[in-house]
């Protein structure tokens, strides 16, 4: 079996013998990576960046599935990067059954015939279908040529989006992965604690902290993409009134819910005016979002733009950007935000405290100010509606924190340091004895 590509395609199932993929070791490590899908995230980001730009050291087959009816594709940033995606059609979000097994034993194949070194998975589904079927060829295998495994949580499924019964059966399946696993990797130190304290998913020996990192100089204050954005969204509001961003899938983790009903308490106290929000992304809950938006009275403040492929002229034209998730791990739209010198406000969930840095203060309605920006607590409506105000009337000490923000996740989020942190762990595995 093999994928055969044209020029410029993604690779695409065709009924040969083999894999077309060249196995001379002109390279020390071959790399399989491994993630469900290639939707709009950090997730995608990253496999897509660590594949293109390890590329000299590493040989890498960037295997995923398909995106779903209703997410965002990053199909373009792939493109862009001229990285070639080996594509399951099997494989996808949702779990069934049979899609899931003909996606396991084309892994098998596929590992098999590319012989990889070391499988590196992201995201959930991939990091057990890759680790078990990983686990199968091992099996197979002299303890010589076992391929070591490496999996990244870049947030975790532990909270907020199923039931107890669920949850535990996954936290179950994580732990009994983690035994077969050589390194797992988070992304921030309170994931960390999330997965091998609170959780016990894994020991604290076998899990290292890789912050995210990306090419972020093209984020910075533009004038005339500020002036092009307003006009574009705000009919002719123009700078009259502090627009606010939300970027993300609109799906129930997101709980862009919780900024609607902040809304709705701004627009209580005649405020709401002051006010527009624009929601960047799409998702299985956008009419229902938007029906809600019209039951609450306040559709005339929230403008829905759907997915937006160049995000810098966009975080330009806004005055800040809110997080109202119930589970993050290191949110990258924050993290471009504070690239592009605004000031962010988000829920105290997962990583984004970590992102933010040291307390600094708190006020009597709960938000917290941070060294690099604001927290509120998670499903607070009132706090996040005190909060916006709180960042419309005091402008100034907001745009005091807008530099050091900036050369906070340019130096702890930058693409150099994440390849140098990625390529020091994959040598190390290849390293040591199996």
């Amino acid at each position: 079996m093999s994928l055969v590509p044209k020029s410029g395609q993604r690779w695409r199932l065709a009924k040969v013998s083999r894999l077309n993929v060249p196995l001379a070791d002109e390279k020390p490590i071959r790399i399989l990576r491994l993630i469900a899908r290639l939707n709009i995230g950090g997730p995608a980001i990253q496999a897509i960046t660590l594949t293109r730009h390890l590329a000299a050291t590493c040989q890498t087959l960037l295997v995923c599935g398909q995106v779903g009816v209703n997410e965002g594709s990053m199909d373009y940033l792939a493109s862009r990067h001229k990285v070639r995606p080996l594509v399951i059609p099997a494989l996808g979000r949702e779990i069934s059954f049979l899609n899931d097994v003909k996606s396991f034993f084309f892994l098998i194949r596929t590992i098999r015939q590319y012989r990889p070194h070391i499988i590196h998975t992201h995201t959930a589904k991939a990091g057990t279908m890759g680790r078990a079927a990983a686990f199968f060829v091992n099996a197979t295998r002299p303890a010589k040529d076992r391929i070591r495994l490496v999996h990244t949580f870049h947030g975790h499924i532990f909270h907020g989006y199923f039931g107890r019964g669920k949850t535990f059966m996954f936290i179950c399946i994580e732990r009994l992965l983690a035994k077969i696993t050589d390194q797992i990797v988070v992304i921030s130190f309170r994931q960390k604690k999330d997965i091998c304290e609170k959780f016990k998913i894994a020991d604290k020996k076998k899990v290292r902290i890789i912050p995210l990192g990306f090419n972020l100089s093209n984020f910075s204050q533009n004038d005339n993409w500020r002036v092009a954005v307003r006009s574009k969204y705000l009919s002719g509001a123009g700078d009259r009134v502090f627009l606010v961003g939300i970027i993300g899938r609109l799906t129930e983790i997101k709980n862009h819910l919780m900024l609607f009903e902040a809304i709705a308490r701004l627009r209580a106290t005649g405020k709401a005016h002051l006010f527009r929000f624009l929601v960047v992304g799409d998702g299985e809950l956008r009419d229902e979002l938007a029906a809600t938006a019209s039951r609450l009275k306040i559709s005339e403040y929230v403008i829905f733009s759907g997915w937006q492929k160049d995000m810098a002229p966009i975080y330009s034209g806004l005055d800040a950007v809110v997080l109202t998730s119930r589970n993050e791990g290191t949110p990258v739209s924050l993290i471009e935000a504070m690239a592009s010198l605004k000031p962010v406000l988000a829920t105290r969930v997962g990583g984004v405290p970590d992102l933010l840095g040291k307390v600094q203060a708190q006020t009597a309605s709960g938000m917290t100010v941070s060294e690099y920006g604001f927290l509120v607590p998670s499903e607070d409506a009132g706090a996040l509606a005190d909060a916006l105000l709180f960042l419309l009337e005091n402008k100034n000490l907001v745009e005091e924190k807008l530099e050091a923000a900036k050369a906070h996740v340019s130096r702890q989020y930058a693409l150099e340091r994440l390849l140098k942190d990625m390529a020091s762990l994959y040598a190390e595995l290849i390293k040591k004895p199996s």
